[in-house]
């Protein structure tokens, strides 16, 4: 099952921040999927798209993942 996850606005805005900060160490296509789904006031991504998203981020080389997208992965 691939739910969708909807992001508060304070979440999306600071996903936005992140995702923006990493735009030079970031795949031109996987940088613009995200940019837009993160173009919302509340972003809704399904699970798989956060997990790759948060995959992305930790590839560039991102290292301060917030604990709380960390936590909607793996809740255990």
């Amino acid at each position: 099952m691939n739910p969708v996850i909807e992001f508060t606005p304070e979440q999306t805005a600071e996903l936005k921040t992140i995702w923006e900060s990493q735009k030079n160490e970031i795949r031109p296509d996987d940088f613009t999927f995200i940019k837009v789904k993160l173009g919302r006031a509340q972003a809704k991504l399904t699970k798989n798209q956060t997990y790759r998203m948060t995959m992305t981020l930790a590839e560039s080389g991102y290292e301060d993942i917030p604990e709380w997208l960390l936590t909607i992965l793996d809740p255990n």
